[in-house]
C-alpha cells in the first residue's frame, strides 16, 4: 500500500472529529460565535507565518526543481491568497483584520508551530511534507464535506469560505495531491522504522489541527499570559 493511502485511512478517525467539531458545524450552519473568529484568525495568521518559513526550509532539502518552484508558488499563496479566507471571516465578526496580526501564539498555535519546526530542524524532505500536509487536505476535506451536505448556501455567510477550500481546483486539493505524491516518491528511499516516523508526524498534525479548531472555540489562551509581556 502506497504512504498516502495508509496516511488517510488511518487519519479518518481524526479527519472524522474535525468535521464533527462545533466550529466546523458552526461554519455550516452559517453561526460561530464572533470572539472565537477573532481568535482563530489571531492566531491562524501567526501559524501561516511558521508555515511559510518551513516552506522555505523545505526548499533548501529539494534535489528537484519542480519541487522547489511549489514550495515557493505556495509561499506567494499565503502571502497574498489565502489571506481571503481570513478577510471572510473578519467580515463576519466586523473586525478589523490588522488588529488580528500581532496576537501572541496561544499554546496550542505554539505546539504546532514548534512541531513543524522540528520536522524542518531535523528531518528530511519526506518528514517536513508530512507535518506540512495536514493543514491543505483537512481544509479541503472540510470544504468538501460541507458542500456535499449542501451547506454552501447563499444564505450562509460562511459560502466563500466553504468554496475557497472545497472547490476541485482550490489550492488546497493540488497542494495536497503533489504533496502526497512527493511523499509516496520519497518513502521508496527509506525503511519502514524510518516511515513509521514519517506516519506519526503526519498523524500528529492532524490532531493538531483539531485541536487548532478546539483552541479558537474555547479561546484557550496562556493562564498567565499577562506576564510574557
Amino acid at each position: 500500500m502506497k504512504l498516502s493511502k495508509k496516511l488517510i485511512n488511518k487519519s479518518q478517525p481524526i479527519l472524522e472529529a474535525i468535521e464533527t467539531h462545533p466550529f466546523i458545524t458552526g461554519i455550516g450552519h452559517g453561526s460561530v460565535p464572533k470572539e472565537a473568529l477573532a481568535f482563530y484568525v489571531g492566531q491562524d495568521f501567526n501559524y501561516l507565518s511558521a508555515f511559510t518559513k518551513v516552506y522555505a526550509a523545505a526548499i533548501q532539502k529539494c534535489d528537484d526543481w519542480s519541487q522547489m518552484q511549489l514550495f515557493a508558488d505556495q509561499i506567494e499563496f499565503i502571502l497574498n491568497g489565502e489571506i481571503r479566507a481570513h478577510e471572510v471571516f473578519c467580515e463576519i465578526a466586523q473586525i478589523n483584520y490588522s488588529s488580528l496580526q500581532h496576537a501572541q501564539q496561544a499554546p496550542m498555535t505554539y505546539l504546532y508551530n514548534e512541531h513543524m519546526y522540528n520536522a524542518a530542524r531535523t528531518g528530511d524532505l519526506i518528514d517536513v511534507v508530512a507535518a506540512m500536509l495536514p493543514c491543505p487536505w483537512t481544509y479541503n476535506e472540510i470544504g468538501k464535506h460541507l458542500v456535499e451536505k449542501g451547506l454552501a448556501t447563499d444564505e450562509n455567510p460562511f459560502q466563500e469560505w466553504i468554496e475557497f477550500y472545497a472547490s476541485v481546483d482550490s489550492e488546497d486539493k493540488a497542494l495536497s495531491d503533489r504533496l502526497f505524491a512527493i511523499l509516496d516518491t520519497e518513502a521508496k528511499k527509506y525503511r519502514p522504522e524510518y516511515l513509521q516516523q514519517v506516519e506519526n508526524r503526519f498523524l500528529k498534525s492532524c490532531e493538531l489541527e483539531l485541536r487548532f479548531w478546539e483552541q479558537a472555540m474555547q479561546r484557550v489562551d496562556w493562564q498567565f499570559a499577562d506576564l510574557f509581556n
